[in-house]
């Protein structure tokens, strides 16, 4: 009856009366989670016949994943995901080319631009910046939306800003503050008045950290590293990324 709420009037909120007790969860991120425990098939592991199952389904009926979920016991959202990776060639695992670095960094900011002035739902988990993994994923072609969204929060995302140490914006600033000055190298830069919000230590180690994730690139000069990154991190897209971290959440 749970699952199936709506069709019964005397607990069609209790998915609201079960987020209530979970306040540091959005509401659709229990009801989501809660039909995935529920829905779940005990065996995790998809086999080649039950993948065949889905491609085949696919090709008849279309993304119709509620009812081929109900018939493989298992939840809409796991077929689904399913049918995704079996469906797709090419997804690669293990280090990223710069190719990648690249294009992701431009899907990302693209989606940034588009979702400047859209409400921000939630600020857990992968839609904390509303950003459409799956679109990026599906453009990248290369890696799943998973993959795309841990290495941009993990790695190409400063550690510092969940400590509080650092903003997302800051790194727009950092870069804009650099191609400025135009210095020739890591030295030439007075980094303890570069940025006056920011000790010239934790600016400091923010550069390294960018500059970690150019490959070949980290062997060249100072001022091709910052054109580098600058064309990857886009110092136009202040504005942009100030309006997404400045708008209210909504849960």
């Amino acid at each position: 009856m749970i699952l199936n709420c709506r069709k019964h009037p005397n607990i069609r909120t209790c998915w609201r009366e079960i987020g209530a007790a979970l306040p540091y969860r959005p509401y659709n991120a229990v009801y989501q989670r809660g039909h995935i425990l529920f829905e779940r098939s005990e065996s995790r592991n998809w086999t080649e016949d039950e993948k065949a199952v889905v491609l085949k389904f696919y090709e008849k009926h279309g993304p119709d994943w509620k009812s081929l979920a109900q018939i493989l016991g298992k939840n809409r959202h796991h077929v689904r995901e399913t049918w995704r990776h079996t469906s797709r060639t090419g997804l690669k695992k293990g280090n990223w080319t710069q190719k990648e670095y690249q294009s992701l960094f431009h899907l990302v900011n693209k989606d940034l631009r588009m979702r400047m002035y859209e409400e921000k739902p939630s600020k857990h988990g992968m839609i904390r910046d509303n950003i459409s993994w799956q679109a990026i994923s599906d453009r990248l072609t290369t890696r799943t939306e998973m993959r795309c969204c841990k290495k941009w929060y993990d790695q190409l995302s400063s550690s510092m800003v969940k400590e509080g140490k650092w903003a997302n914006t800051d790194d727009y600033r950092l870069l804009d503050e650099l191609l400025r000055l135009d210095a020739c190298c890591v030295e030439d830069v007075d980094w303890d008045n570069l940025l006056e919000h920011r000790s010239g230590y934790i600016s400091l180690k923010r550069w390294r950290q960018m500059v970690n994730h150019i490959g070949i690139h980290g062997l060249q000069s100072f001022a091709d590293q910052v054109e580098v990154l600058s064309k990857r991190y886009c110092p136009e897209l202040l504005e942009v990324r100030e309006a997404l971290d400045s708008r209210p959440v909504v849960d």
